[in-house]
């Protein structure tokens, strides 16, 4: 056993010493024959001693050099692959015009609450006071600040509205103000339509928002396959424009919230929002920015680019404000074990919040908002809409800008609202990559030739100076031992 290790020992000692013997051989032959500048000066023959020292030196910091700026551009290219250009390129007419939702902030209606109760049966046990006063819990669903009055008149209410088979969301819509008050007479451009027509483009039609019983137009959540359209004019003149009330039989200075958003996409906090008043003319300017991505960066993981397409999903249609809903509504099943009435419902199964979690719902209120959904990332190929709003007093001078609505008698309750593009050509802002693989490889190039003067043929030849030739010289070395 000792004699075999030491004859093994003795064994390896030699392969190394014929390995460092190739080595040294194949270095020289690699220092004769190659055209890498500054490799020639350190042949036997040309440097000595110091001179030797302090040019391989040399090649060793410029090499190290190389090395570093090949890993910061690497770092650059896997770090940071996306740039955004903006260009003002794309005609409105590429262009959707955005979902306009028109909400009251206050869902409960008192006269309208009134008037519910009149037609609901009501067994003799239950007060109608109480009955009427349960009703302000839905405000819990869409009302950020509201506050339990510690009242257990919710449960009358809860019981009358099951007694009678009426839903949290039929309920909120026969007590809150709807289409019929907010939209009287409608416009596009100088032409009138009528408001509430069976028309998928030009109509209003009633819908909900996160601020409870809405009136939408160009957006119609229960057709799936709906295309939005285009606006071919842009101005004052060639928009939407309508004439309404706020709906408030009593109090007319709660005013009323315009939403505008992407017409496939509900209405949520996201959206921009207008504040509009009664006795007031209101213009709303629609400053629309196109998103999109180029095909290098589609060609990255999601996570890099941060978007999401098409054809990524299961679903036919991807929208991020769906998948954070679709997020939130998630959170909502496993705190109170419902899906809010004015919320869309993303599975049949869930049943729709009633008034006895209203309470939950308001508690948990922050959480739901605050919910992080990773997963949702932005659209790739997207327009996004910002806004801008000024008005007028229409009381002071009985007048309005458009001729169509001089011969009107306007009441203190009522509004005219504007809502129309700004301009005729619309900002993209276009994803593409910094470098492609190609430019990666180029600016590679690039720092190996700028500090050693390498070229890809250079990196041919050290391979084959490293291999093929040095498996020739370690076996002439061989032969040369034996012999």
């Amino acid at each position: 056993m000792y004699k075999r290790r030491r004859f093994n020992k003795a064994k390896l000692l030699l392969c190394w010493k014929r390995l460092r013997l190739a080595l040294g051989d194949t270095f020289l032959e690699y220092a004769m024959r190659t055209r890498v500048s500054g490799i020639w000066l350190l042949r036997p023959s040309k440097t000595h001693a110091v001179t030797k020292f302090i040019w391989s030196s040399l090649l060793l910091s410029l090499f190290s050099l190389a090395v570093y700026l090949s890993l910061q551009l690497w770092l650059k290219f896997y770090s940071y692959p996306i740039l955004n250009t903006i260009a003002n390129d794309v005609a409105i007419t590429d262009v959707p015009f955005p979902g306009v939702t028109v909400c009251s902030p206050k869902v409960i209606n008192v006269d309208r609450v009134q008037r519910f109760i009149d037609k609901l049966n009501i067994p003799p046990q239950y007060d109608k006071a109480k009955v009427a006063k349960g009703f302000d819990y839905l405000n819990a669903f869409t009302d950020q600040t509201w506050l339990s009055t510690n009242s257990s008149s919710y449960n009358e209410t809860f019981q009358v509205l099951l007694l009678n088979n009426i839903s949290a969301y039929e309920a909120a819509v026969a007590v809150s103000a709807g289409c019929d008050d907010f939209v009287k007479r409608c416009f596009w451009g100088d032409r009138e339509f009528n408001c509430r027509q069976k028309n998928q483009y030009l109509s209003f039609s009633p819908t909900t928002s996160y601020l409870g019983p809405c009136c939408s137009f160009n957006f119609h959540p229960q057709n799936e396959s709906y295309v939005p359209f285009s606006s071919n004019t842009f101005g004052v003149d060639g928009g939407l424009s309508f004439i309404g009330v706020e709906g408030s039989e009593r109090d007319t200075s709660t005013g009323l919230i315009v939403l505008v958003h992407h017409p496939m996409d509900f209405a949520t906090e996201a959206a921009s929002s207008v504040t509009i008043t009664s006795n007031s003319e209101s213009f709303i300017e629609i400053y629309p920015t196109v998103q999109a991505a180029s095909k290098e960066v589609l060609e990255l993981p999601p996570k890099k680019r941060d978007c999401l397409s098409d054809y990524e999903v299961s679903d036919k249609t991807y929208r991020q404000a769906a998948c954070i809903l679709e997020c939130e509504s998630h959170t909502i099943l496993e705190k109170c074990h419902c899906n809010p009435y004015q919320l869309p419902k993303f599975s049949m199964e869930k049943r729709m919040c009633h008034l006895n979690d209203s309470e939950c719902y308001s508690r948990n209120f922050d959480n739901f908002k605050s919910v992080r959904c990773e997963n949702c990332l932005p659209n790739c190929h997207d327009v996004t809409y910002n806004t801008l709003a000024y008005k007028t007093d229409i009381l002071r001078h009985n007048y309005s800008v458009n001729h169509f609505h001089k011969r009107l008698n306007y009441s203190a309750d009522m509004f005219v609202v504007h809502i129309f593009l700004s301009r005729q050509v619309v900002p993209s802002i276009h994803k593409v990559t910094v470098m492609s693989w190609i430019g990666l490889l180029s600016d590679l190039g690039g720092v190996f030739n700028l500090c050693l003067g390498l070229s890809m043929i250079s990196v041919v030849e050290f391979i084959y100076y490293c291999t093929y030739r040095l498996k020739v010289n370690y076996k002439m070395r061989s032969l040369l031992m034996q012999t």
